[in-house]
């Protein structure tokens, strides 16, 4: 199962980034979709805590997901799956957690992603390819939301 881990240092403090992360119905607001992430609909509840569940849309996948570790402003994590049918037979799957560690830095905040995937049926035959395509969305999602909460903040 890989392992990616990502940082990034944000000019904001760690409860205004840790609120922007778990406000997931207003990412449209900092982060423009990509064919990966369109939109977070079906939301359990807003604002979301431990147990939460949702659903991530994209142009390639729809993926179930869950609030897995809710402790403000320090940690959050998700977990999320699809289940696919290739050709309505073949099946595959794929199961992605990810967690958010925010550590204050003087007037900055170091943010930390890391990101577990686990490749099932015919898509282990692609993970390399999906591996690198979630490492661009992560480093894109760190990216928007610091360009995000430096501008506002």
């Amino acid at each position: 199962m890989p392992a990616l881990h990502f940082q990034i240092t944000i000019s904001s403090p760690p409860q205004a980034i840790f609120d922007c992360i778990a406000d997931f119905a207003h990412y449209d607001q900092w982060l423009p979709g990509s064919d990966l992430y369109k939109s977070t609909v079906e939301l359990s509840e807003n604002p979301v805590r431990q147990g939460t569940t949702y659903v991530d849309k994209g142009t390639s996948s729809t993926m179930h997901g869950q609030v897995t570790l809710y402790q403000p402003p320090a940690q959050i994590g998700f977990h999320q799956t699809t289940r696919l049918k290739l050709l309505g037979v073949i099946p595959a799957g794929l199961e992605v957690s990810i967690t958010y560690k925010l550590k204050a830095t003087g007037s900055d905040t170091q943010l930390e992603r890391d990101v577990t995937v686990q490749t099932k049926g015919v898509l282990r035959l692609i993970q390399s390819v999906l591996i690198k395509r979630i490492s661009a969305e992560s480093e894109r999602i760190l990216s928007a939301l610091k360009t995000h909460l430096e501008k506002v903040g």
